[in-house]
């Protein structure tokens, strides 16, 4: 897939953004940008709106929720995929799509079937 499509991956720990970024990249997306921080976030996305967000639920400093949520305020909805080792701190987020850690390419696949983007 040559999709074109822009991805913003909000995450604090570097190796499993690049583990993010490699799972999408062998599903055919091309263009990434990082953010560990909610700020950070609202930054990368004014630089490049983006198609697709990855969000870590559980920040360092802060929590991927309310990064997103900044996010949905500013720039109205994008495709969302939380990826979380818990994935029962969503339950009160009707229709999340979660990836859970550990992962794959192919669970990145699935939510991204679900969002409708491939």
């Amino acid at each position: 897939m040559s999709n074109g499509l822009h991805v913003l991956i909000i995450e604090d720990e570097m190796l499993i953004g690049i583990s993010v970024q490699h799972c999408l990249s062998d599903i055919g997306f091309e263009s990434f940008s990082f953010a560990g921080t909610e700020i950070q976030a609202l930054e990368q996305a004014r630089l490049r709106r983006p198609d697709l967000v990855t969000v870590d639920v559980n920040l360092l400093n802060g929590d991927g929720r309310t990064a997103a949520g900044a996010l949905t305020r500013e720039f109205g909805a994008v495709p969302t995929i939380y990826v979380t080792g818990d994935p029962q701190a969503l339950d009160g987020t009707p229709g999340a799509v979660i990836v859970e850690k550990p992962f794959g390419p192919h669970d990145f696949q699935v939510a991204c079937r679900r969002l409708s983007l491939n």
